[in-house]
């Protein structure tokens, strides 16, 4: 989803596009790599240096555009809490535990969990972008066989 496309929905929900707000979506929309709050303040800085923009307010720009489903949030473990503008196909991470491996899955998994919940319980999931930790084929087979 590109910056442009965020705007227009926003606008469409009766949202206003201040120059933080503005800032804020130029950065995600930047990169389509998952950024700390550390990264966008760097990435405004460099790219509008006289418009500086607090972590503080950058975090309440993310929650915003999280509440309006813009937004996935995630806990990255080692790296930290990542930002970045949903995607589509949504997708998710494994995250090794050991050595810190990232493996990329795709959002089919999550179906049939969101299924159940539906009808299990009358509950729809927003899974946007979700990191599980475990341990990689590799550290699983070096824990398995000692030295």
């Amino acid at each position: 989803m590109n910056t442009t496309t965020i705007i227009e929905q926003i606008r469409a929900k009766g949202e206003r596009i201040t120059l933080p707000r503005r800032l804020v979506i130029d950065a995600l929309g930047y990169t389509h790599e998952h950024l700390a709050i550390s990264d966008i303040q760097r990435h405004i800085q460099a790219q509008s240096p006289g418009h500086p923009v607090s972590d503080t307010t950058i975090y309440r720009v993310l929650q915003w555009l999280k509440d309006l489903g813009l937004v996935s949030q995630t806990d990255m473990g080692q790296i930290g809490i990542v930002y970045a503008l949903m995607s589509h196909p949504h997708h998710h991470h494994l995250i090794c535990l050991t050595c810190g491996t990232t493996i990329t899955i795709e959002d089919a998994l999550f179906i049939p969990l969101r299924d159940q919940l539906r009808r299990d319980y009358n509950f729809e999931a927003r899974v946007d972008h979700m990191a599980i930790y475990g341990q990689c084929a590799g550290c699983s087979q070096d824990q398995s066989h000692p030295a």
